[in-house]
């Protein structure tokens, strides 16, 4: 069946104007409008109580909207903006995309997103857990968030770690939900003689005593950091609690390259790691059971990798990038179409 064209506005909160999101393959023709919420000038830059780049861009996608068109958001926060401008603009068909949060938003910050939320068609989440917490919390029917696994391409890998001759080591990557303390007892543990490189903000390990055998990287390139996973004997992603919604890029990137992964139960990572060979899963705060999985992933070096290896192919499967290309063919056939016509 021909589709004619449908304008489709991007609107990420924190990346750039030609997202990866915009070359999605979908069944439906459209037309994409790209814009950004990263500040694009002296003034958005030099403003820090508010994001003035995110209103700004939430302005832009209401100011564009119209007949035949649609508006995808980036982020929470990105999507309560435009679905308060788009409520100017009439009946406009809205998608929150990536709707995740580190923590849940409480007091006057909770009553505005409960407000904005309410006018926007449908949420995507990467969790079935994230479904009903948020609809929970937010006080929005749970059929209007849809879980939608996370996917991407294999991040990209340089040729060097610039560590020199640092060999065995671990690697920890990410700052979002992340439990450091754990993760600093963990390496004293271990030992002076087994190596970790964590690759987080400093911000994240600010008044931490961080043992000799732990190197800290921070500001350093996506291909780096992944050169660094590459090289180590596992990517360690420790997390905060069941509850915590966070490490789902580190997890299914490290899964992607073939790297074996330590890891904690969490409610919204369940479907990222549970059942998988090659990766090793403990309780929060548990760091004993964390220890013992770092320890193994040196002294079994070869073998975790080889059966991580092994799973690349499945993996790859999981996270394509058609399952998003899909969930957005449903939302135009469900909301936009018939809108349109």
């Amino acid at each position: 069946m021909a589709h004619s064209v449908l304008t489709a506005i991007n609107v990420p909160d924190l990346s750039p104007v030609d997202d990866a999101f915009t070359q999605l393959q979908t069944r439906h023709v459209l037309r994409w409008v790209g814009l950004s919420g990263q500040p694009a000038n002296a003034l958005e830059r030099r403003i820090w109580g508010v994001r003035l780049s995110r209103y700004r861009a939430a302005a832009q996608a209401a100011l564009r909207a119209g007949p035949r068109s649609f508006v995808i958001s980036h982020l929470p926060l990105m999507t309560a903006a435009v679905a308060h401008l788009l409520r100017l603009r009439g009946d406009v068909p809205h998608l929150g995309f990536a709707f995740n949060f580190t923590r849940l938003p409480t007091g006057r910050r909770l009553q505005y997103l409960r407000g904005a939320l309410r006018r926007v068609d449908k949420m995507v989440v990467f969790s079935r857990y994230e479904q009903g917490l948020y609809a929970e919390h937010f006080g929005i029917e749970r059929e209007r968030f849809q879980p939608v696994i996370w996917t991407q391409e294999p991040p990209p890998v340089q040729a060097e770690t610039g560590l020199g001759d640092v060999r065995p080591y671990l690697c920890a990557i990410g700052d979002e939900g992340r439990d450091f303390a754990l993760l600093m007892q963990v390496a004293r543990r271990l030992g002076p003689t087994t190596k970790m490189v964590v690759v987080a903000r400093s911000q994240s390990l600010t008044g931490m005593e961080v043992p000799e055998n732990v190197t800290v990287l921070t500001n350093i390139s996506l291909a780096r950091t992944w050169a660094i996973a590459n090289g180590s004997c596992g990517v360690l992603v420790p997390l905060l609690s069941r509850e915590t919604c966070c490490g789902h890029i580190t997890l299914v990137g490290a899964k992607l390259l073939g790297l074996p992964l330590a890891t904690t139960r969490t409610h919204a990572a369940h479907e990222y790691v549970e059942g998988r060979a090659a990766v090793l899963l403990c309780e929060p705060g548990d760091v004993a059971e964390f220890t013992l999985h770092a320890q193994r992933m040196i002294d079994d070096a070869q073998i975790m990798r080889s059966l991580a290896k092994s799973q690349v192919a499945r993996e790859t499967a999981i996270h394509d990038r058609k399952h998003w290309a899909s969930c957005l063919d449903a939302f135009i056939e469900c909301q936009v179409v018939g809108s349109v016509e």
